[in-house]
């Protein structure tokens, strides 16, 4: 399950403040306790403004392929890789190195980091809504149409009475 970034921060304050155990949090919020681990790390390296939008930050290319061959060179992991680099999720390293394997260096471009994701019921919404907006503008045509039709009978009405 995806998790905003200030439920992240949450998590961790949780932790850090209030003293809850690890165990509890994962129990708590149905996590893996390395996935808590992970997001107390961060905040350790980072502070607090990793998990709001102003640690969103634009990679580039070289920063990437730099990134990409620390992992590949097999001297530090994953997590401890994007914990330097201040990902919230550590998944966006593993499609980096992904896209490094299946397309060599070209594939790796400037990016900017990604947005805090939708949550299922938010992607629900937009789903419906897009569907109404389909809908709504279908009607609207078909309306438009009726109200030609319905003209030109009442116009050729006309036309055969006057005969």
């Amino acid at each position: 399950m995806l998790r905003t970034r200030e439920t992240k921060l949450e998590i961790v304050k949780k932790h850090l403040e209030d003293g809850i155990t690890l165990k509890e949090l994962s129990d708590e919020y149905g996590m893996h306790t390395s996935d808590i681990k992970y997001y107390i790390a961060l905040y350790r390296k980072h502070g607090e403004r990793v998990f709001t939008n102003e640690g969103i930050k634009t990679y580039s290319r070289e920063e990437k392929l730099k990134a990409v061959k620390r992992y590949i060179n097999g001297n530090e992991s994953l997590r401890k890789i994007s914990v330097d680099l201040g990902h919230t999720d550590p998944g966006v390293l593993r499609d980096w190195v992904r896209k490094y394997r299946a397309g060599g260096e070209e594939a790796l471009q400037d990016s900017t980091s990604r947005r805090n994701y939708l949550l299922h019921e938010e992607r629900q919404d937009k789903i419906a809504s897009d569907e109404l907006k389909e809908r709504i503008k279908y009607l609207e045509a078909e309306n438009e149409y009726l109200k030609k039709s319905y003209s030109l009978i009442l116009e050729r009405n006309r036309q055969s009475k006057k005969k």
